[in-house]
């Protein structure tokens, strides 16, 4: 086995929590080393952080880790949890400065990151949607549906393992994107724990109303932020990219970029 290095990485993404017979229940975060590569951190039981380790989207941290011999993503990483530790929280760090560590890393296209994933087996990078073209739906996922029981089926396994039982975090809807990259049509599903804990709040503050809130803001209000997608693959299907995350900013990327290269 390869010894371990430390690294640091500022996170773009937490997933949503995803049972796992091996690791109870863990989430899969994304980030970008100051070098400027893409990182994928696991497996980490976020809920079972001490609460000095539980960081937060933005925030800089640094942590042990070796690549793992399971999994040939060239940016996977496998993260002794112990050793997490927040360096730099996202207040300490200027939007511009967050924007300029990924902003010369979007893809022409969401074509152009799957030939870099055939050619080199790039499995992380950020596409931008075409504007106008964002399209943001929910459907409602049936209690008594197959999906819904797989779900609740997997968590009643992975709390056999810990008589410490995680509590069930209840999935109502699945939320997804319709959009177009250099003009090719996209229906994507969101994997991002953002939107998920949104609906909750806003269930918890706007009762009934809670949906069409979340619809607004994801259909209206973050794509006027230049919205971008970090896309990902998961082990299982190392060449199929999904939304794991979204960045947006009142920063344009593009002017970011385009002044760094004046430095």
């Amino acid at each position: 086995m390869a010894p371990a290095t430390t690294e640091r990485a500022l996170v773009l993404v937490k997933a949503f929590p995803q049972p796992s017979q091996k690791y109870e229940e863990t989430v899969c975060c994304a980030g970008i080393t100051p070098a400027g590569q893409f990182v994928r951190l696991y497996p980490v039981r976020y809920r079972r952080l001490k609460a000095e380790q539980r960081f937060n989207r933005w925030d800089v941290i640094e942590y042990e880790a070796i690549a793992p011999a399971n999994d040939r993503r060239p940016e996977s990483r496998h993260v002794d949890e112990e050793s997490i530790r927040i360096v730099q929280t996202a207040a300490q760090l200027s939007e511009a400065s967050r924007v300029g560590l990924w902003a010369n890393h979007v893809s022409e296209s969401q074509a152009a990151l799957k030939e870099s994933n055939a050619a080199l087996g790039t499995s992380l990078g950020v596409i931008k949607p075409d504007e106008g073209s964002l399209r943001f739906r929910a459907r409602k996922l049936a209690a008594d549906s197959p999906e819904a029981r797989q779900i609740a089926a997997d968590f009643k396994q992975v709390s056999l393992i810990d008589s410490e039982a995680l509590t069930l975090l209840q999935v109502e809807y699945e939320f997804a994107y319709r959009f177009t990259c250099a003009g090719a049509k996209h229906d994507m599903k969101i994997h991002d724990w953002e939107v998920q804990a949104a609906f909750l709040a806003y269930k918890r503050r706007y009762g009934p109303t809670a949906l069409e809130t979340l619809k607004s803001e994801y259909q209206e209000k973050i794509p006027a932020r230049n919205l971008h997608f970090v896309m990902g693959t998961m082990a299982a299907h190392p060449k199929t990219f999904i939304i794991i995350g979204l960045l947006r900013s009142g920063v344009d990327p593009q002017e970011v970029e385009r002044q760094a290269s004046l430095l």
